[in-house]
């Protein structure tokens, strides 16, 4: 499962706008792109950090360049009463590394229950534990985007004075 339908929207106010979502975890990161000429968050290939041995930021933004990304939501695990733990800490910290590589606006999501929201979609088609591991940050990526752009729409039709 790589690519979920969500309604077209305009991220960030801008139409043109292309979003790279990151879950970083541990092992992992979860990586979705929305385009504003496609009307799916793609799920991209899972990022091992292990492979590559510190060089995140030198992947994340080789992929931000080749698909012309304009702005990144980078997910943010906060506990699940609000407040902010090592994992956040770290997040916040890699924020700042991928501000100053990138160049690009770098906009926090709140994640804390993408991973489950994941887990438990992969476990109602079928996916067992073991396979879930190769699919669980790539569509949790894509729920935090699409969580992003619903977000994103409903402030514009706010300020738009439309019903939301």
């Amino acid at each position: 499962m790589s690519s979920v339908h969500i309604t077209p929207s305009e991220p960030g106010g801008s139409s043109a706008e292309r979003v790279l979502a990151v879950d970083l975890g541990e092992r992992r990161v979860g990586l979705a792109l929305a385009e504003p000429e496609r009307p799916l968050v793609e799920g991209l290939p899972t990022i091992d950090r292990k492979a590559l041995k510190g060089k995140l930021v030198d992947e994340i933004r080789r992929i931000a360049l080749e698909r012309s990304v304009d702005r990144i939501v980078l997910g943010i695990p906060l506990s699940m009463d609000g407040s902010e733990g090592p994992a956040a800490r770290l997040s916040r910290e890699f924020e700042a590394e991928l501000t100053m590589a990138l160049g690009l606006p770098v906009e926090e999501w709140d994640e804390r229950l993408s991973t489950e929201a994941a887990r438990t979609r992969l476990r109602e088609i079928g996916y067992s534990e073991r396979e879930m591991r190769s699919r669980l940050d790539q569509l949790s990526a894509v729920l935090m985007l699409e969580g992003w752009l619903r977000a994103r729409t409903l402030a514009d039709e706010r300020e738009a004075g439309e019903p939301g």
